[in-house]
Parts: structure tokens; sequence; C-alpha cells
């Protein structure tokens, strides 16, 4: 699946020069994948306008569109213009927003992005529940499948539990990660890019805010944990952990030392250009 727009698309985008950018204000535009505390990060701005997928399905139409070339760069362009206009939001966070970074960067030099990040097993373990527990709607089962399971690629013999449970194989999972890091990492420049573990966005929160142009009266700490999965369903203990182990680190090994202990989270910091075999 298409993260943001093709080399071509970005180059005409940036030859419109001043003519499409956005009035000067706070943006602070949240890119972390699903299961990352984007609801937490949206949450924490509580007392401002934001919100968490906002007009997710508009979003999602979009980008199967330009996927399936029914719709361009200029239609692109002008949902987030006329989103942002619309809406007004100070605080926007959707793991859709990074298909739309490219326009961001393009249409709003003042907004500043957030990479809310989670170690790869970590993820794994809450987004297959998530699934397994919260059947998507329609437009997000199509999200779901072109970004886990577009090359159609069979259950390794470790994994029957998951086809059994009608999940994708790890390896479309984890190719999804890697991908959401290599474009947001690799496209976001670094002086406008803040990196924040999922557990530490409200020790971080101060610097959040001092970070999006924001003041201490536009966060409420105590919405961060709102948001809370319904149910547990531990799939992925059913599949050998050297399996597990594997699987991630021949897709994950680029960016593993940003989750060491103590780690500083520096934007593009890990290699973003090793290719997985």
């Amino acid at each position: 699946m298409l993260i943001g727009l093709r080399p071509d698309d970005r180059a005409a985008l940036a030859a419109e020069g001043d003519a499409s950018r956005l009035a000067a204000r706070p943006r602070l535009i949240g890119i972390g994948m699903g299961k990352t505390g984007t609801h937490a990060l949206a949450s924490l701005f509580a007392p401002v306008r934001a919100a968490h997928e906002a007009e997710a399905a508009r979003a999602i139409d979009l980008i199967l569109a330009f996927e399936a070339g029914t719709a361009d760069w200029r239609d692109v362009r002008r949902f987030v213009l006329d989103r942002d206009q619309r809406l007004g939001l100070t605080v926007d966070v959707s793991n859709l927003n990074l298909f739309f970074v490219d326009v961001w960067l393009a249409v709003a030099p003042d907004a500043r992005f957030v990479l809310t990040v989670r170690e790869p097993r970590s993820w794994l373990d809450s987004i297959l529940n998530h699934y397994l527990c919260r059947p998507p709607a329609d437009a997000w089962r199509a999200v779901a499948a072109r970004r886990f399971g577009h090359d159609d690629a069979p259950h390794p013999a470790e994994e029957q539990v998951l086809a059994d449970a009608g999940l994708h194989p790890l390896d479309g999972y984890l190719s999804y990660w890697r991908t959401h890091m290599e474009k947001a990492l690799g496209t976001v420049p670094a002086e406008r890019l803040l990196v924040v573990p999922f557990d530490r966005i409200a020790t971080e929160a101060a610097r959040i805010t001092t970070f999006a142009g924001l003041s201490a009266a536009d966060i409420d700490p105590t919405r961060i944990n709102e948001y809370r999965n319904p149910a547990k369903r531990p799939i992925l203990d059913r599949i050998p952990s050297s399996h597990v182990e594997s699987c991630i680190r021949r897709r994950c090994e680029p960016f593993m030392g940003m989750f060491a202990p103590h780690a500083e989270l520096a934007p593009g910091s890990p290699s973003t250009t090793a290719s997985a075999p």
C-alpha cells in the first residue's frame, strides 16, 4: 500500500509554491501508526481543538482512490486544505495522517509532527488483539487488507492460529510497521519531528506541548488513559516465541536500537535505507 505521494507528485506539489499554503497557526500532526498511543496523544490536548482520526472514512476513500489511479495529488492536496479550513484543528492525530504528510509539509510550513512509536513485539500483541476483539468496519477492513495482506502470502505453519482467526501473517504486519517507520523518519525533517514512545506520552507531555508551540493550559494529562481495549485475547502467545522473534529481526532490525533502555529517540537516527530480504 502506498504511504504518501510519488516522487513526481511531490515535485508537482512543490512547484505550486506559496499559492497553496495555509495561514500560519499552531498545528500538531500525529503520524503514529495505530496502537502506538494515538488516542492518548489526541486526548492529551482535549482543551484545544483536537481530534483522533477526523473524517477517517473520507480519508480512506481518497487513499484507496489514489492507489487505484482514480484520484491524483491535486485531490489529496484539496482534501488536506479543505479539512484544515473546515475543522480548524490545532491537534490532528490519525494513523492515516502519514499518507498526507507530503502535503502537510508543503502547505503548512509551521506544522509540527509527532511520531508515536512502539516496540514491534508489543505492537504486534496489541494490533492482533485489536483486530481479534474489535472486528473493523468495512472501510478499515479494506485498509487492513492493503496494509497487512496485500501480497496474499500464505501463513507459515507456526502461524496457523492466525489463519484460523482470520488474521494476516506476522510478516504482513511487520512489513507495514517497518514501512511506516521508514516513511515517517525518512520524510519529515528532524527539526519538525518529535518521536515519542507510546508509554511516555504522559511523562513527555510538557515537551510535546512546547514542541507544538502550545502552553500548559492546552493540555489535560488526566485524559490520556480514556481509551483502553475492552478485552484481551493474547493470541501472539500461542505462536512459538522463537518464530516471532525471527520475524521481528528480519523485518525490523534497522529500528530496534530505538527501543533499547534509555535510548535517545533522535529523528532519523536509525538507518532507513536497508531492505529486508
